[in-house]
């Protein structure tokens, strides 16, 4: 605020207004303040009483602003712009030709706080420009940061038809660019005497350059030298004080409607996830009763492919070949059926089964990942976007499931993750199915494996050493790490702990028995080192695992309704070789004939301990009973008891876990 003395004559305010060179100039109360040297409360006062007394006329202009200016009697001289003589100071209707000026900016201001969107305000500006101050060659330039330019807006046609499409300015080098950068007008009488760059191409003379804070500029051109007067810019800076205002009203809308969007968009993907998330649900509650894999992937691909957000679901698996993959299940082959059922596996694809990463494709159409004439069936069938997730437990990949949806760009991030907890769902439920149909299944597919000295940490081993190393059970951890446990036979321990100590892909060894030549060992094997960790994720049963002199060999057993390629084909591509491959019979493994089994196996003193020791509580924990307590019962000395125990707990575990 402008500091000064609050004692000012009204006359001295008033003289302020005829010492303008032009009759009837408009002035603010801040301009009045800094001719008087008074605050700018004190000059909008005397204002105030010179209007009430008749001397000085005043308008509203724009939101805030204000104008005063003394009546004019004078014709205003023949308009320099346009080469047209302006109207009379008072028209017919009685209004000075400086009351229209000042009705029709209050006119524009009040169109410019109604505008909504930046593209509207700088056509009202210019419009506003045009008819207030009659400037025909005016337009509006806006800050680009990104490119360090200032971009025209809008435009009277009057320039376009004087100077073609108008140009962008640099911010740096201009004389439009100078205003902007300083936050100053500046009149230019004439462009080619000053010191400052210009075209020199232009047909330009004068300019007039209103800055609008940090959006950009308003220029208003002229052919003649010296076309603009104190009334241009006085009234000008009212218009672009206006603009600038408006400019920043449109950029709040703007943020209000793209928040609203939002909002929108988010609770429209929320509803969608809801619903999702319903039919996962339900999903999941029917995959209970599914006894087979196939059943459990019919149910899925059906589900998904009869919900209203998706087109169809495939279930896919690898192929035979290398780089191919076979459709085992799908809701809906519609325009596929053509295809067939073995294609070349899309990147996505391979992503999914090989990495076991969730993939995304946001247009099916325009996607180079995806084979031309999948991507024409999709769209064909009515699917423009695809999710493929990986069907897999632990690190154990079963297949991928292919979602298809209409829209492009279906598959927000919360989508994914919500089809990445289903993948991991139906991979456990598969896991858990295969291991049932092991163990009570009637037969199974048998696959044999040779490996080389380099294919497998104990075939290394047994090369080294010049031995046999069998490796008799395996147990996962939940680190991931398998527990391995080994026989080496050949050797002495000491000689098996130094070759050991080589062997990176042996975390860690643990000496459980030491028989001379003989020895047994826990060993720790992370799972990117273990060759047998996919066949026992894949729900197999390892049979044999024997290595002599560096030649390995690994026989393993499948659920027969148990597709084995996905561990077969992760085994190959750690170096083994596929060498057989059969359908065998396997015993009864249901609970009455395991029950049955195991009681032909106990002598009638195991069976008494044994059920003696179930009954009173020998197993809970804590305890029911201790051991002397149940020996003093069955009336045997304690170390009978743990003999009778001991060879029953062997005998059942033989029948249970080896099926022997």
């Amino acid at each position: 605020m402008s500091e000064g003395p609050t004692h000012v004559p009204v006359e001295e305010a008033l003289a302020t207004f005829e010492r303008q060179p032009r009759p009837g100039t408009p002035l603010t109360a801040p301009e009045v303040a800094e001719a008087l040297g008074c605050a700018r409360r004190t000059a909008h006062a005397k204002l105030e009483a010179l209007a009430e007394r008749g001397d000085l006329r005043t308008k509203k202009v724009g939101a805030r602003g204000r104008v005063w200016w003394r009546p004019a009697d004078a014709r205003r001289p023949a308009d320099r712009r346009t080469g047209d003589a302006r109207s009379e100071d008072v028209g017919t209707d009685g209004e000075t030709e400086h009351e229209r000026a000042l009705r029709e900016l209050h006119d524009a201001s009040r169109r410019l706080i109604r505008a909504e969107t930046r593209e509207e305000v700088c056509e009202i500006a210019v419009e506003a420009a045009r008819r207030v101050l009659g400037l025909p060659l005016n337009g509006l330039w806006l800050h680009d940061p990104d490119e360090g330019v200032l971009e025209p807006a809008a435009w009277t046609e009057r320039g376009v038809e004087q100077f073609g499409t108008p140009p962008a300015f640099p911010v740096e080098g201009s004389l439009v660019g100078r205003v902007f950068r300083e936050g100053t007008h500046r009149v230019y009488d004439d462009v080619t005497t000053g010191a400052e760059p210009y075209d020199p191409d232009t047909r330009v003379r004068s300019e007039l350059v209103l800055p609008l804070g940090e959006y950009g500029v308003m220029n208003a051109s002229s052919l003649e030298v010296g076309t603009f007067d104190d009334v241009d810019v006085s009234l000008g800076r009212v218009l672009a004080a206006t603009v600038e205002t408006a400019l920043e009203r449109a950029d709040r809308l703007a943020e209000r409607r793209a928040r609203r969007r939002e909002l929108e968009r988010q609770r429209d993907e929320l509803r969608r996830l809801n619903q999702l998330n319903t039919l996962i649900e339900e999903i999941i509650r029917s995959l209970v009763g599914a006894a087979t894999r196939e059943e459990i992937e019919r149910t899925v691909c059906e589900a998904l492919g009869d919900s209203a957000f998706y087109v169809g679901a495939w279930v896919l698996e690898r192929g035979g070949e290398p780089d191919t993959v076979v459709r085992r299940a799908g809701s809906d082959g519609g325009e596929f059926d053509d295809l067939g059922t073995d294609w070349s596996a899309p990147e996505p694809v391979r992503s999914a089964l090989e990495d076991g990463h969730v993939a995304v494709v946001s247009d099916l159409a325009t996607d180079e990942r995806v084979p031309e004439p999948l991507g024409q069936a999709a769209v064909e069938s009515g699917a423009r976007s695809c999710l493929v997730a990986p069907l897999a437990y632990a690190d154990t990949v079963f297949g991928a499931l292919a979602v298809h949806a209409p829209p492009t760009d279906a598959f927000s991030e919360r989508e994914v993750a919500a089809f990445e907890t289903l993948g991991r769902v139906v991979g456990f439920v598969i896991n858990a199915t295969n291991n049932r149909r092991l163990l009570l299944g009637n037969t199974a597919v048998e696959v044999a494996f040779s490996l080389d000295r380099g294919d497998a940490w104990f075939t290394e081993l047994s090369a080294r050493l010049d031995s046999t190393v069998a490796v008799d059970g395996v147990v996962p951890t939940e680190g991931g790490a398998l527990l391995e446990y080994v026989a080496v036979e050949g050797a002495s321990t000491d000689a098996v702990r130094d070759s050991l100590s080589d062997v990176s892909a042996v975390a860690r060894a643990r000496v459980l028995a030491d028989d001379g030549d003989r020895c047994s060992l826990e060993c720790t094997v992370p799972a990117a080192e273990s060759d047998l960790r996919p066949i026992a994720e894949h729900g197999a049963s390892l049979r044999t695992v024997r290595a002599v002199g560096g030649s390995g060999a690994i026989t393993a057993r499948f659920p027969a309704a148990t597709a084995a390629r996905e561990a077969t084909a992760t085994v190959e591509e750690r170096g083994a070789e596929l060498v057989a491959k059969r359908v065998v019979e396997v015993s009864d493994r249901s609970p009455t004939t395991v029950r049955r089994t195991v009681d032909e196996r106990l002598t009638d003193k195991q069976r008494s301990a044994l059920r003696a020791a179930y009954l009173a509580g020998y197993y809970e924990y804590p305890r029911g009973t201790t051991a002397t307590a149940l020996a003093d019962t069955l009336d045997i000395a304690p170390s009978t008891l743990h003999q009778h125990l001991q060879a029953a707990q062997r005998k059942l575990l033989d029948t249970v876990l080896d099926g022997s």
